[in-house]
């Protein structure tokens, strides 16, 4: 029996508020940029990967080197993959840009984004196999007050909270007829915390043609895991100091189909910035 799908799915994960940490880094004096475009359309065998790793920090007077014992620090570290090959022979029309940057990024920028584009028609029984995967992690602790982060003049001089961050997300397809876009990108590096750091996954799965689903299997996800301090005031607040443990959260949510695919939408985004 065939399993005809049409799946939308939009999924926001927001953080904001006085308790909410991820200030962001400030970029280095020199910044460096990559841009890559890739087309390829033809009949054949196809290989494509992708790997970006980009680690960086703020202190005062600890270098990455002396990582994990540091003090009064901001640091962020992120991995970006791709892979998409297919068995045998098909019909193939791929379409990527991958764009990095390591200078200061405002709303609507992003310091890592790939936009793919692929529709395959597998001969016999060929498939297309594309992975993608993203991953950002950070953690900060004594870098200042919450005004210091701030354009704003009247951010609080409380200090601002320590805090530990990672999140997850990615995808992965099986197609033996595809048509598929997937939009993946992360923000962390600022000049100020007021852009926030965000990741966002989108990923669609539409018809090849009318009347013709896409065929095979997809998959999409978000996790990760928050632990925030806590911010020394007066009333409730009192006692929780920027370096204790105020706040935690984890989560998760993925989805996945396998059968004729007419509509497979997901929209994953995570924003962390204080308020």
């Amino acid at each position: 029996m065939k399993k005809l799908g049409i799946l939308v799915i939009a999924l926001v994960l927001f953080g904001t508020g006085m308790a909410m940490a991820d200030p962001g880094a400030i970029a280095v004096n020199e910044v460096q940029g990559l841009s890559v475009s890739t087309t390829v359309i033809g009949v054949g065998n196809f290989n494509q990967a992708s790997s970006v790793v980009l680690t960086t920090m703020n202190s005062d007077g600890d270098d990455l080197g002396d990582i994990p014992n540091v003090n009064d620090f901001t640091y962020y570290t992120t991995v970006y993959t791709e892979d998409t090959q297919n068995s045998e022979y098909g019909y193939l029309s791929y379409d990527k840009d991958l764009d990095v940057t390591t200078g200061n990024r405002l709303l609507g920028q992003y310091n890592v984004q790939a936009v793919k584009q692929i529709t395959y028609l597998g001969i016999d029984a060929s498939s297309i196999l594309t992975t993608d995967y993203m991953m950002l992690d950070g953690a900060g602790a004594d870098y200042g007050t919450v005004g210091d982060q701030m354009i704003c003049p009247f951010g609080s001089e409380s200090d601002a909270p320590a805090f530990c961050n990672v999140v997850e997300t990615g995808s992965s397809a099986n197609l033996k007829v595809a048509n598929m876009n997937t939009q993946m990108g992360e923000r962390f590096i600022t000049k100020s915390s007021d852009p926030g750091v965000q990741i966002y996954n989108n990923v669609a799965v539409g018809s090849y043609a009318a009347d013709v689903p896409s065929k095979g299997s997809v998959s999409a996800f978000i996790q990760g895991s928050i632990k925030e301090g806590g911010q020394a005031g007066d009333g409730r607040r009192d006692g929780i100091a920027a370096d204790a443990l105020a706040e935690t959260m984890t989560f998760k949510d993925s989805t996945s189909f396998a059968g004729d695919i007419t509509s497979f939408a997901k929209s994953m985004s995570y924003t962390s910035k204080l308020g």
